[in-house]
């Protein structure tokens, strides 16, 4: 079971894969992995039922249960300790869990992230702010949050929370805390919390619901860096997903740092990924909200990544 389990683990680090998939019906189990290109399902193995209920085994869950559960463990891999999460749910017909890696991109180097020069010197004038909005946006899947930590990863030395439901990368050096809705602990009071810790720099997982979006713009009003995520398809989109949130226009304008959309393609000779990243400044931000006329460039940048030979020619947003 553990050289299956390791079968499964390589595939997944080796393809950026968090989450992997399992679904028992009628004594047969699937396993799927979400990528880039979309759903991959691994070809079954003899022990396949047998590694599910080991996995629930090491998380600590009832297999006889049909009340949803959620437990985690570490496992030891290529001299790296991972740790995961599994969330198991049982219907009618079927048992499904989905395992997270929690830990499994601990933030990569600028130049690993984008080959964009310019996108290299806005992420590097980023480490110098002291307060403000930092709104990275993009779909599901998009990497967000290892963009996210591979800023907070270049600003040790200075007090940093995050906010995360789930906590998607366990770091050393950040004071990571998970939402537990069921304990009273959601984002509202998390952050309530923890500026009273007087933080430099607060990491909110992402923005989904009204109070999260008034609290996160709080946080910057106070003098805290907040960086965030937040599920639009662009820059413009991203602004009036926070006024649609019910956050001021007035309060956004005056604590929006810098929002960037961002896209993960298949670099062209097909071995890793790569970000192509749209960008509004803080002034940008000012002019649109004020009416002016301020637009996007993703569709630009990615035919400029095409045409240097840094993603694939088929690839699209």
């Amino acid at each position: 079971m553990e050289k299956r389990f390791e079968e499964i683990l390589s595939r997944a680090l080796r393809n950026r894969v968090s989450d992997i998939h399992f679904q028992l019906i009628d004594g047969r189990l699937t396993i799927d992995m979400r990528t880039i290109s979309g759903i991959q399902r691994l070809k079954e193995a003899d022990d396949d039922i047998r590694l599910f209920n080991y996995l629930q085994y090491l998380a600590r869950l009832d297999i006889s249960s049909r009340t949803p559960q959620t437990g985690g463990f570490s496992y030891f891999f290529r001299g790296h300790y991972y740790d995961f999460r599994l969330a198991v749910i049982t219907t009618l017909k079927s048992r499904d869990g989905v395992l997270r890696i929690l830990n499994c991109h601990d933030g990569l180097k600028l130049e690993q992230l984008t080959e964009d020069v310019k996108i290299h010197e806005l992420f590097t004038s980023l480490l110098s702010l002291r307060s403000g909005l930092v709104i990275f946006s993009g779909l599901t899947g998009s990497g967000k949050t290892t963009t996210m930590y591979s800023l907070l990863n270049m600003m040790r030395g200075r007090s940093i929370y995050s906010l995360e439901d789930p906590i998607e990368v366990v770091q050393s050096g950040i004071v990571q805390l998970q939402i537990n809705e069921k304990t009273g602990l959601d984002y509202d009071s998390a952050i309530r919390q923890i500026l009273r810790h007087n933080p430099d720099v607060l990491m909110i997982g992402e923005v989904r619901d009204e109070k999260t979006a008034v609290m996160a713009v709080r946080a910057a009003l106070t003098g805290v860096l907040v960086f965030t995520s937040l599920h639009a398809s662009s820059v413009t989109g991203a602004i009036r997903r926070m006024l649609d949130l019910g956050v001021s226009g007035n309060d956004l304008a005056e604590v929006s740092e810098m929002i960037f959309s961002q896209q993960l393609h298949r670099r062209a000779d097909q071995r890793q990924y790569t970000g192509v990243y749209d960008y509004l400044t803080g002034h940008q931000v000012r002019d649109y909200l004020a009416g002016k006329p301020v637009r996007g460039h993703m569709e630009e940048r990615l035919a400029r990544a095409r045409k240097a030979g840094v993603i694939a020619s088929n690839a699209h947003g």
